[in-house]
């Protein structure tokens, strides 16, 4: 299995690590005894990759602008204004079809190359194959989760940048409370709380804190405290 240490977790960097990967894998073909149809898939699933994730993102921006549109169309004070219909639009011409597993797939290629007589550890460097030992934690003990938070369909959406973390610990205090409690242990980067208010009907504050986490061990400091009122849960 490709080993995390030096595989980015975020999709966005993924997409930077497997451009770097496909740009430069044809200048080392020969001295890693890789042939045409190896290089042809790792381009093919680059372009795939990249589609995809552009893909997932126009979608997000698609269901905003469907939502809004039908907030409008529903709710508008005007009554002559012709609304055009959202469009989902990828500015990507569409690639061709690859398997399943792109990552899993390159993980057995870059196997393949180390174990190659022609591979060396400035090639591994310069392919971005080459990272920090396992097990290292060089730059968590000062990382620091920043927290997003806001009102979507009723419920407490939050949001957070994953990175080299494996997920949060997620902490609240809600109204009166005065000690955060443990809302949940999250490995996705998007949360909605859906926990009732403590007094029904009634507008809470609630306060969210976080802490990140790598092979479940805690890491880095507790990220600032971000609040928001809740009125309908």
């Amino acid at each position: 299995m490709l080993k995390k240490y030096f595989l980015p977790s975020s999709d966005a960097q993924r997409v930077i690590w497997l451009k770097n990967f496909d740009l430069k894998l044809q200048a080392y073909a020969a001295k890693l005894g890789i042939v045409k149809g190896e290089t042809d898939s790792v381009h093919n699933d680059n372009l795939a990759f990249v589609y995809m994730v552009a893909l997932a993102t126009a979608s997000k921006t698609f269901e905003h602008n469907c939502s809004t549109s039908k907030s409008t169309i529903r709710n508008s004070k005007t009554t002559t204004i012709i609304m055009p219909y959202p469009v989902l639009t990828v500015a990507l011409d569409v690639p061709t079809p690859v398997g399943e597993g792109i990552f899993t797939r390159i993980c057995l290629l870059i196997k393949k190359n180390k174990s190659c007589n022609g591979y060396s550890e400035a090639i591994g460097k310069d392919l971005g194959i080459i990272g920090a030992a396992p097990d290292a934690k060089i730059g968590l003990d000062t990382t620091k989760v920043l927290l997003s938070i806001k009102i979507s369909g009723g419920f407490v959406q939050i949001k957070y940048t994953k990175g080299d973390l494996d997920g949060i610990k997620l902490e609240s205090k809600r109204g009166a409370e005065t000690d955060y409690e443990l809302v949940d242990k999250i490995n996705i980067v998007s949360y909605t709380d859906k926990r009732p208010n403590l007094i029904p009907a009634i507008p809470e504050v609630r306060q969210y804190r976080a802490w990140g986490f790598v092979k479940n061990e805690i890491v880095g400091v507790v990220s600032n405290v971000v609040s928001i009122t809740v009125t309908t849960v």
